[in-house]
């Protein structure tokens, strides 16, 4: 969490008192309703990045922005009035300008928030193989796609929740997406020959690359494959990852 504290001014002619005002500075550290109020802030239509970085500010940090209109233009000259626990402060535009700098991580990395779905869990421990794959699939197509078919995200989130899940909000949408990408970053790092770039092998289809990682980890018996596909994933993805470190190391020599 950054803290934000300086001197805010409770009006132009009054002392500045000093205020401490915190928020996340990073996916990783925001909560679930944190997480939430930011996806519903860039399903907003049209925001725009500036705007956007503004009202995240302003709903981490749980202050409003005030109409400056209200108030003398020269008495506020610099500053962007806001309303903190009820009352009207002055906070510099250097300031404010900052504190929506030090979030541009949500426009610009990639990390791991809260999962968006009820009981599946941000990394996606305790989800069998076959459903972490059907669930890439679908968001890798919807991401192909540019967005432009939603029905991919909520045959994904179907999918992960075992059809628990079924309509998903604007928000919905787009956190699902932050949250896949910063898992499979994360899941990249954790197993890195198996997931390199974004884990598709050129020129295959989905099936075709599900059937190759099942025929590394059948020994020639096809037979396997469902107790493969039922396992969960961190143990099917560890269980590659160390066949094909083995295969490179070898293959170096």
């Amino acid at each position: 969490m950054k803290l934000l504290q300086k001197l805010f001014k409770p009006h132009p002619k009054k002392k500045p008192v000093k205020i401490n005002l915190t928020y996340p500075v990073s996916w990783e550290t925001m909560s679930f309703p944190e997480f939430r109020e930011v996806c519903k802030i860039l399903a907003i239509h049209g925001i725009g990045r500036e705007r956007a970085l503004l009202l995240c500010l302003c709903a981490l940090a749980h202050i409003r922005p005030d109409n400056p209109a209200k108030y003398d233009p020269k008495a506020v000259k610099g500053k962007m009035p806001f309303i903190i626990d009820g009352k009207p402060y002055f906070i510099g535009a250097k300031a404010v300008t900052e504190a929506c700098n030090d979030l541009s991580y949500i426009y610009d990395s990639v990390g791991l928030p809260p999962s968006p779905l009820e009981r599946v869990n941000n990394l996606l421990y305790d989800i069998p193989f076959d459903v972490f794959y059907t669930a890439d699939s679908y968001i890798a197509r919807y991401q192909a796609e540019n967005g432009q078919n939603n029905t991919w995200l909520k045959e994904a989130a179907k999918a992960l929740t075992g059809g628990r899940k079924r309509k998903l909000e604007p928000w919905e949408r787009v956190a699902m997406v932050i949250w896949w990408n910063g898992a499979k970053q994360k899941l990249s790092e954790r197993y890195p020959y198996v997931l390199k770039g974004d884990g598709v092998a050129s020129g295959k289809t989905q099936a075709e690359i599900l059937q190759d990682l099942l025929s590394v980890l059948n020994d020639n018996r096809p037979q396997e494959n469902d107790k493969i596909l039922k396992a969960d994933t961190h143990s099917v993805l560890h269980s590659l990852n160390n066949i094909y470190r083995d295969a490179q190391q070898k293959l170096s020599k």
